[in-house]
């Protein structure tokens, strides 16, 4: 990889509240990890006044919200969609006072969720909750009255409103009765289906197709709320693709974060976190060198900042519940595959169908979901990339973990080379216009961001678990916050961006300061043009 992290930034200058003669010292604050939510939680910092350096391992930041080149194609690793791009969301102000897009900002609005092939029958989940009806009528007829709840569901969900202002602990009770009284159209949905999985959800059904494309759409163990959450976002046009995609994105929120006064330390991973009785003190590197601080942010993993970060002297009682119990609380993991697509054979933006069976290591695939990233023309010229994420489990994981290299090297090149075989199959394509061009695992995504056992986002609420909602704070450790995605339910981006502001907020408080939030003094700015996206 070509080692840059130059990104375009948004043209106007950040906000951020300089110190003024007399003023004392600013306070030092260090955060461990340049991914969104790092930087996200240094920016609202550096609003505050405070003096912010981001240590990140890595020699480019954005953590997950990344992409990368092979074989002169560029893949984007990270977002199918960002909640939070139309402009009327609660979360657009955050996402244009970090720096990630603005008014001007090229969205590209999904028609649909995605396409599912049962059995031959082709069934389009579209983002349009009257579209999605009659498709799914169109379908399965004998199902009206349980496709009606389903639409009544998803608008009911459209009630859902993230607490992006402050911690929903640090809200008064004037606060918590105007914040939950917005969602009462919806307490009522919420509170039927709160114990019912995806797999219950879809026995509800009398047509098999619905029936299979339900249980395609979710692992059985998932909790059905993220079905309406998902759809209710696409419904409202708020969960678009911006253009130029994840990586230049982060990279525009890194340049918003220097711009303001902050420092990145890249290529510098952090051993562990110092504390001197009870309280952080600031971060060791693993070179040796000691970095004091008034307050340390990790927006690294959960497992990684508890066992690793702390060394395990500040168990935590709630995690450790859920670390031990892994059918209860299963994770997000993938084997990610990339394509480079150089036909001119029409294919599927996104579409599911069915394969033969891939069976290896514990992990069986009978069907697969792929994305073909060509509506975004600045990524690639003349072709495109076309990704498939395989989900993955526990077994997976410690099955690939005991490979040597070369048996590791076999097993990513034998699951591409098949996938990629069963989508030449599917689409009758030539197989030279399809070229395997990289495979990420379960161990990738550990080695390259200490993901636990490779998961991408927190535990998966399940109708048997409760969503994981942590305040980011360690029981007897003073002047350390968590934020990120293990603090709350899988949620993607978007969780990383909010936990990052209330992570700001949690070190104002601590240093009894009222949090200066500059979001409504934010100005338009001019059209971004992405450049073309490398690594």
């Amino acid at each position: 990889m070509k080692n840059s992290h130059k990104a375009e930034s948004l043209p106007n200058k950040s906000n951020t509240r300089k110190s003024t003669p007399g003023e004392t010292a600013k306070k030092k604050v260090v955060i461990i990890g340049a991914g969104i939510s790092g930087l996200a939680a240094g920016i609202y910092l550096l609003d505050n006044g405070y003096d912010v350096t981001v240590y990140e391992k890595h020699f480019i930041p954005g953590g997950e919200c990344t992409g990368w080149t092979r074989n002169g194609t560029f893949i984007d690793g990270c977002a199918h969609w960002i909640v939070g791009t139309n402009k009327e969301s609660e979360l657009f102000p955050l996402w244009k006072h970090v720096g990630a897009f603005d008014e001007n900002t090229k969205i590209i609005d999904p028609e649909y969720f995605c396409k599912y092939d049962i059995g031959g029958e082709v069934v389009t989940l579209y983002a349009d909750p009257e579209k999605l009806k009659a498709e799914l009528l169109r379908v399965a007829p004998e199902d009206k009255k349980q496709i009606e709840k389903f639409i009544k569901c998803i608008l009911k969900y459209r009630h859902v409103k993230i607490p992006v202002d402050k911690p929903v602990d640090y809200m008064n009770i004037f606060e918590l009765i105007a914040y939950g009284s917005k969602m009462l159209p919806m307490v009522f949905t919420m509170l039927k289906y709160k114990k019912k999985s995806s797999e219950e959800f879809a026995g509800t059904f009398k047509s098999p197709v619905i029936k299979e494309l339900v249980k395609r759409l979710l692992d059985g163990n998932y909790n059905v709320h993220t079905l309406f959450y998902i759809f209710q976002t696409l419904s409202k046009n708020d969960a678009g693709i911006v253009e130029g995609g994840s990586k230049n994105m982060a990279l525009r929120i890194c340049d918003r974060f220097i711009s303001g006064g902050g420092k990145l330390v890249l290529n510098s991973p952090v051993k562990n976190v110092i504390v001197e009785n009870k309280t952080a003190k600031g971060v060791a590197l693993f070179g040796g060198e000691r970095v004091f601080a008034d307050y340390v942010i990790s927006s690294a993993d959960a497992h990684h900042t508890l066992y690793d970060l702390l060394e395990g002297n500040f168990n935590d009682k709630y995690y450790e519940s859920r670390f031990n119990d892994r059918k209860t609380n299963p994770l997000n993991s993938c084997v990610f595959l990339s394509y480079r697509y150089s036909g001119t054979r029409p294919v599927d933006e996104k579409i599911n169908f069915e394969i033969n069976e891939y069976k290896n290591l514990g992990l069986t695939v009978n069907h697969i979901s792929i994305r073909n990233h060509f509506r975004d023309e600045t990524l690639n010229d003349g072709h495109s990339a076309i990704t498939v994420m395989v989900p993955t489990s526990d077994k997976v994981f410690d099955n690939l973990k005991m490979l040597n290299k070369d048996d590791y090297v076999a097993f990513k090149k034998d699951i591409g080379k098949f996938i990629g075989n069963e989508i030449v199959k599917y689409y009758d394509l030539n197989p030279d216009d399809l070229t395997l061009i990289d495979v990420a695992t379960p161990v990738t995504y550990e080695r390259y961001v200490n993901a636990y056992r490779g998961s991408y986002m927190s535990f998966i609420t399940t109708a048997k678990s409760k969503g994981l909602m942590r305040k980011g704070v360690i029981k007897g450790l003073k002047n350390f916050v968590m934020c990120g995605q293990w603090i709350m339910p899988p949620g993607g981006l978007p969780i990383a961006l909010f936990s990052g502001k209330h992570a700001a907020c949690r070190v104002c408080k601590a240093d009894k300061k009222k949090f200066i939030n500059l979001e409504k003094s934010d100005k338009p700015v001019a059209k971004i043009i992405p450049a073309k996206a490398t690594v």
